[in-house]
Formats: C-alpha cells, structure tokens, sequence
C-alpha cells in the first residue's frame, strides 16, 4: 500500500510517502512559520521525485495534534481534502502516540512531554506490553513544574521536546529516573506507520471529518474577563 503522511503540529513540520512500513521519500522543515504556504508543494515535491501519482496513493494521514491550532488545522485540512477528492481513507493519529512509539530499547514506562508554549506541557503516559506501547493517562496540558512534582522518584523514561525545554523543571536528566532519552521529533513517517497498524480507526466515504487533539482551547473560545 502506498500511503501519503503529513504533520503541521509543531514548527517541525514533516511529509512523508511510505510504501507500506517502508519510507520511499521524507522531506522535514524547522519553521516557525505557518506551513500553509509549503505543504502542499511539499507534496506535490516528494511525489515528482519519487516517480508516484496521487491517484497511487491508498491512504492519507495525518497528526492531530496536540499542538499549535492553526499547524492542526492546517494538516488535518490538507489531508481531509486530499484523502475526499482521491475517494480513499484517512487516518489521524496522535502526535503523542507518534512520539511514544519512536522511543526503543527501554524497559520501562514512557511518559512524552511536548511543548505546549506558554510555559505549559502536553503530557501523556504510556505502558510496554510484550513489546507494545499502550496510552494509560493524558493527554493533559501542565505546568512543567507542577507536572515535576508528580513525577519526582517516579520511574519513567521521558522523551519529547518539553522535557529536553525543562528538564529542570521535571528533574530529568541522563542518568537516572526520571530519565531524559532523545529521539527524533519530526514525526510523519511514525504517522504513517502507525496508521497502517490501525486500519479500525481508517475513516472513509463523502463529508470525512477528523477528531483534531487540541487539549487546549483555541484563543477564540475562551472566555473573556469582564472589565467592569
């Protein structure tokens, strides 16, 4: 199966083609400017060079957050429309979970904690079962402070950009528990990948809609402090 996969989440933006598990083309960019402008050349790039039509393609997917609202936004948009106009399925998959199953060769819980700016982190925990990875709490937005505090002797491996950030904050470090452990974090082909081992959570047909992980509510929506 041939299979297109994006993430706009985070300033790490990424777009990949996979050939079922198999990585054909990747094309990252460190931006902290929107992706709207690139994405779709991106596309548009990675398919040229790798001799593919869009009508090859059998699956489109794409992170869903958490993340900044408007890189969610954008990649989810992008591969709803794509996946509706080729009439095959999409796939949104969490770019925790993503960053979860990029850590290996550990023996113990995973916990990812993500940049949510604004001082404040994205957390979630996760569980290795007979060589899965299993979510078992959050995602929760914190204070990386307070979030190291919940964490002080606790046993987990922490990964993500937020624990790299304030690694102070949570006390990790390299050598002991919390332990700190560096992976890659430009995510589309682990999105890829992981959307192949979900094909329960494929959604197709007319009108596609995706469930965007947004944790925080967007500036819009919240409520604002009178001034009387």
């Amino acid at each position: 199966m041939r299979l297109l996969a994006l993430d706009t989440s985070t300033p790490r933006g990424s777009v990949a083609l996979l050939e079922g598990r198999d990585v054909i083309a990747e094309l990252r960019l460190l931006s902290l400017e929107t992706h709207s402008a690139r994405l779709l050349d991106s596309v548009e790039y990675l398919l040229r060079m790798s001799g593919w039509q869009l009508s090859d393609l059998r699956l489109v997917a794409a992170g869903i957050g958490p993340g900044s609202f408007t890189g969610i936004r954008i990649g989810v948009a992008t591969a709803l429309g794509l996946a509706q106009v080729m009439a095959i399925p999409f796939a949104g998959i969490s770019c925790l979970d993503a960053v979860a199953h990029q850590v290996t060769g550990v023996d113990g819980p995973i916990g990812v904690v993500m940049d949510a700016q604004r001082s404040q982190v994205y957390f979630a925990e996760y569980a290795q079962e007979r060589g899965r990875i299993r979510k078992v709490a959050g995602p929760v937005l914190r204070n990386p402070t307070d979030l190291g505090r919940q964490l002080r002797n606790n046993r987990l491996y922490l990964v993500g950009d937020g624990a790299l950030r304030y690694a102070g904050e949570l006390k990790a470090c390299k050598s002991f528990r919390p332990k700190m452990i560096m992976t890659d974090l430009f995510l589309a082909s682990t999105i890829g990948k992981l959307a192949l081992d979900r094909k329960r959570t494929w959604r197709s047909g007319e009108f596609l809609q995706a469930n965007p992980l947004y944790i925080r509510p967007p500036d819009a929506l919240k409520p604002k402090v009178s001034s009387r």
